[in-house]
């Protein structure tokens, strides 16, 4: 059960590519470098990617947040917004101050957020630098035809996650460490991901490995209970990408699910940079 839980959160969680990888667009510094805006607000942000594409709606318990409509209204009376996640300023490995904007895409029906455990959402991020004239020049990007899918009607891009777990992740390269999550069933799967924010390449989320799980519809003392760690640790060795160790302690469940016994080592991930994965 366990292994077709996890299952379930990597096909809702991870970062996925369409499937013809030859149809990603190449990355080019040039164009990039070429959009500015006056200043980071929604308004501005939303025009400049989404002109023509938005439209007036409303959405319960939205009052905080900075949201409109994409598209259209489907025929089940559904339909997409696009709201903006707090601005995340960090600094690039020269030092510099870069501003990430995350856009997140959910789905709304009858003025409520879809938030049951398959529905999806998507987000298009953006790093921006400051010029010295006062606007802000485009420094990075996600893929347009690559999504971050998640559940519960949320990507799983939560600000202050990824703040907390902003470091460098290769040479030439900041990015950020965090966890999401899955529940179903009792039982409870977490797993590591990446974010990587290039000025080279795309920005893009990868998953890691696995964070941790138990099944907590059993009491501890259970003979069925299990519940073991994953943390990790990022190895800096002067390489574009740096390796990752993951440990893992506690009670662990076999891959066939026959047997439950007790672990305590480690591994370590490299980033393949031609498959865009860790392993």
């Amino acid at each position: 059960m366990k292994n077709l839980l996890l299952s379930l959160a990597l096909s809702l969680s991870v970062l996925s590519a369409t499937p013809v990888i030859a149809a990603v667009p190449a990355f080019s510094a040039s164009k990039i470098t070429q959009v500015k805006i006056k200043d980071l607000s929604f308004k501005e942000v939303m025009r400049k990617f989404y002109n023509g594409q938005m439209f007036d709606i409303h959405v319960d318990y939205m009052e905080d947040t900075p949201y409109i409509g994409l598209g259209k209204y489907d025929d089940t009376g559904r339909a997409t917004i696009a709201l903006m996640r707090p601005i995340i300023q960090y600094k690039n490995t020269a030092g510099e101050d870069r501003y990430l904007i995350i856009i997140e895409k959910t789905q709304v029906t009858d003025g409520e957020i879809d938030s049951c455990h398959i529905c999806k959402a998507t987000a298009d991020l953006y790093s921006f630098k400051k010029l010295n004239n006062g606007l802000f020049q485009l420094v990075s990007q996600t893929p347009k035809n690559v999504e971050e899918s998640g559940s519960n009607g949320s990507t799983g891009l939560y600000a202050e996650d990824i703040k907390n777990g902003l470091q460098p992740l290769g040479k030439n390269l900041v990015g950020s460490l965090f966890t999401n999550f899955y529940m179903g069933q009792g039982a409870r799967d977490e797993w590591w991901k990446a974010l990587h924010l290039p000025e080279n390449d795309f920005i893009n989320v990868y998953y890691v490995g696995d964070a941790g799980s138990s099944n907590e519809r059993y009491d501890e003392d259970s003979p069925l209970y299990y519940g073991y760690e994953g943390t990790l640790k990022v190895l800096p060795n002067n390489t574009t990408y740096y390796p990752i160790m993951l440990t893992y302690k506690g009670e662990m469940p076999t891959n066939d699910d026959e047997r439950i016994e007790h672990v305590n080592y480690s591994k370590v991930v490299k980033f393949n940079p031609i498959k865009k994965a860790y392993e």
